[in-house]
């Protein structure tokens, strides 16, 4: 029946839904053999998530990547360094409508809000990990992930900056996050007792990295003195960081 986007979609299902995990595949992806053996044979009474790994694989069948949501040492390196294979998350179904179904203002990015908003409510002590790999994600030239990979990317950040709006943020992460509109969503929802040091650094070592690979050491130099004030560098990458950027500096390279 018609509808008015994918969310809306997901949630018609998800209100008939009656089993105790729910999870959703798309047109471009598949289950591999006995995932769903492999994910009953994860839970207890007090598991909330199963995460597992997901395989990207071409129009030949061929692998690109395996990957999955990434579950961290701390909460707020989970979310500062975002990953996400959503074929192979299966949440508890009665915790999904607890958290209010997914957001029909978002059309690509659903599935990280609605991972951030169960992290900042329930936090991870209830996920089990598994190291089998769960589904497989096609990918191609129409798929919606590469199409529309500029309007993914609004939303991807539009959600960070809700997420960080709790915060007094450094000047050089405001004004990149001034480029993201927030989507239609309550930012209060991501609102939780954080770490701002610890979130903050985790976030901008990818933009750190990104600023380097493009040649942009003084923005580079910038997000270095913020994620520096976190945990995200060991001594030794710290070290290695110093050294890379007082070269640049001296010798131009």
């Amino acid at each position: 029946e018609p509808d008015s986007g994918q969310s809306n979609a997901i949630n018609k299902g998800l209100q008939l839904a009656n089993g105790t995990l729910f999870n959703w595949l798309n047109a471009d992806d598949r289950l591999t053999p006995n995932a769903l053996k492999t994910v009953l044979n994860c839970i207890d009474s007090e598991t909330h998530v199963v995460v597992g790994q997901c395989e990207h694989i071409d129009d030949a069948g061929n692998s690109i990547a395996v990957g999955s949501a990434k579950i961290w040492d701390s909460l707020e390196a989970t979310l500062g360094n975002y990953s996400m294979g959503q074929p192979s998350l299966f949440y508890r179904t009665s915790i999904v409508k607890e958290l209010g179904n997914l957001n029909e203002n978002l059309h690509y990015c659903m599935d990280m809000d609605l991972w951030f908003r169960y992290l900042t409510k329930f936090g991870q002590q209830s996920i089990v990990q598994t190291v089998s790999i769960l589904s497989q994600f096609l990918i191609h030239s129409d798929s919606k992930s590469v199409e529309h990979e500029e309007a993914m990317k609004n939303e991807k950040y539009g959600i960070y900056r809700a997420l960080l709006s709790q915060f007094d943020l450094p000047l050089a992460l405001k004004k990149f996050l001034a480029q993201y509109p927030i989507p239609e969503l309550n930012p209060k929802s991501y609102y939780r007792n954080l770490d701002q040091n610890d979130l903050i650094a985790n976030f901008c070592w990818h933009l750190m990295i990104s600023s380097y690979e493009k040649g942009d050491f003084k923005q580079c130099s910038v997000y270095y003195d913020v994620v520096q004030k976190g945990n995200r560098l060991s001594a030794a990458e710290n070290l290695k960081w110093k050294a890379r950027l007082a070269s640049v500096k001296l010798l131009g390279r």
